[in-house]
């Protein structure tokens, strides 16, 4: 930390019977070494009383806020009464950067005692990642806290995060279920079974189209542990489903249940024949819905099936 001065304009007033002129005066940071055994200054020009400017050396004072005490002495030796001015000492530094930081779980162990967290690129404002320690947490709920220290060694506040420890070889994913627009209830939608079950990870299943009813639909998720059959929350599929009304022409929206020509994430299944007469038209995936419904592309045009 560097050194700092500080110049304090003060109003003193000395013993001024018997016209008695300030001649001196001290100064001390928080704690009185006594009278006359503090930070001493010569004033120049003694008068009675006046306006002075003092210098004050806050070298090896912290930063922070401090009591600065001041009091003069007359050409008699007799001492004034001590004032006090509250002030605050700043670094020096244009800006601080945040340089580490620690973590601890539900119970503070003081500042500087808890879990170091490094901070790989410093600065004023940080996105740090790190990796908590849970050895000897018992499984459930439990309350994570961090906290930054800058480079004046200035500690953030305490900044807190619910989290659940879970074990994961008993907890894995062993089903789910889902359903279009309306939620039957946990528990009473279609089923979805896997063959492998694990914690985490991808899966994939197969919808009938004989579930899917004709119209415009959102579909929903949601998966099941193996242990408590607990449910995670409801996942909504942002792919839209949809069908024709009628035979008609691809570009025209009326064709279309939800009133919209099919884009890239849009699952078409087809009750009536569809004419395809749009240079690009896309779709995520095409189904006929029966035996002699077609769709046919018009010479010069194309229908692209993303298929992701």
């Amino acid at each position: 930390m560097k050194s700092l001065v500080l110049i304090i304009l003060c109003i003193v007033a000395g013993n001024v019977a018997m016209a008695q002129n300030v001649v001196a005066a001290e100064y001390f940071l928080d704690i009185d070494a006594g009278v006359g055994k503090n930070s001493l200054v010569s004033l120049t020009n003694p008068q009675p009383n006046g306006t002075y400017n003092l210098n004050v050396n806050l070298a090896g004072a912290a930063i922070g806020y401090h009591k600065l005490y001041i009091r003069t002495r007359d050409s008699n030796g007799n001492w004034s009464i001590t004032t006090r001015k509250n002030i605050e000492i700043i670094s020096s530094n244009s800006q601080s950067n945040m340089v580490a930081g620690e973590y601890f779980f539900d119970a503070d162990p003081g500042f500087s005692l808890a879990s170091s967290i490094s901070v790989s690129t410093q600065g004023a404002i940080i996105l740090q990642n790190f990796n908590a320690t849970i050895a000897g947490l018992s499984l459930g709920y439990h309350k994570l806290y961090t906290r930054f220290r800058d480079t004046d060694g200035k500690w953030s506040i305490t900044a807190r995060r619910n989290v659940e420890v879970i074990n994961p070889n008993v907890y894995v994913i062993a089903g789910a279920e889902y359903f279009f627009n309306t939620d039957p209830g946990v528990g009473l939608a279609s089923k979805i079974a896997f063959l492998t079950p694990k914690p985490g990870g991808t899966f994939s299943f197969k919808i009938p189209i004989t579930a899917i009813p004709p119209g415009s639909h959102t579909l929903y998720l949601r998966a099941k542990d193996s242990v408590n059959s607990n449910w995670s929350i409801t996942q909504q599929k942002s792919d839209s489903i949809v069908t024709t009304v009628h035979s008609g022409l691809w570009s025209q929206p009326a064709t279309w249940s939800n009133n919209k020509v099919p884009d890239a994430n849009t699952i078409v299944l087809l009750y009536h024949d569809v004419e395809v007469d749009i240079i690009n038209a896309v779709c995520r995936s095409l189904t006929p819905y029966g035996i002699n419904v077609s769709c046919t592309v018009d010479p010069g045009k194309a229908l692209t099936i993303t298929g992701h």
